[in-house]
């Protein structure tokens, strides 16, 4: 697992955010999105970033990048749950990379991380992929985008899927 201190945490969202920007993409200023920034939820601190990649006026895409850090002492945080999403409007796909709920998804499926891939926005042929762990958000961003360039809806069906 990924573990850091407060300043640490903070100097990574900005990182994160000029890693975002050096794509040419806009990250949600806070003024709208208020969640551009390190937020308490209970205990955790959460991190939720919007970022819209540079297209045309008529096209909308949308990658979040969002995790939830827990504490593991005195000024130390430890990754706990990580989802980055792209969802492409235009071509109607949905492509996310996620860690959560990690004890029931090694319980239930053997893997603490899954994708999730819809050539169809909203109508997955199987709701949780096999997938390899991202390092952090920047990783994540990287593969999105990977897809995202690529112009053409993800083929899902070479794709290991963990629910069957």
């Amino acid at each position: 697992m990924i573990e850091a201190t407060t300043d640490e945490l903070l100097g990574y969202l900005a990182d994160v955010i000029e890693y975002a920007e050096r794509y040419g993409a806009i990250v949600a200023p806070p003024y709208d999105a208020p969640e551009v920034e390190w937020t308490r939820e209970g205990e955790c601190l959460a991190m939720d970033i919007e970022i819209r990649p540079p297209v045309g006026r008529r096209a909308r895409v949308d990658i979040t990048l969002a995790e939830r850090w827990r504490p593991i002492g005195a000024d130390r945080w430890e990754l706990d749950e990580y989802s980055y999403e792209l969802r492409d409007f235009v071509l109607d796909y949905r492509r996310a990379f996620h860690q959560h709920d990690r004890e029931d998804f090694v319980r239930f499926f053997g893997v603490a991380t899954h994708e999730h891939c819809e050539s169809v926005r909203g109508r997955p042929t199987c709701d949780h992929y096999a997938g390899v762990p991202c390092r952090d958000a920047r990783d994540g961003l990287e593969r999105l985008y990977v897809i995202w360039t690529a112009g053409a809806k993800p083929d899902c069906s070479q794709m290991r899927c963990i629910e069957d």
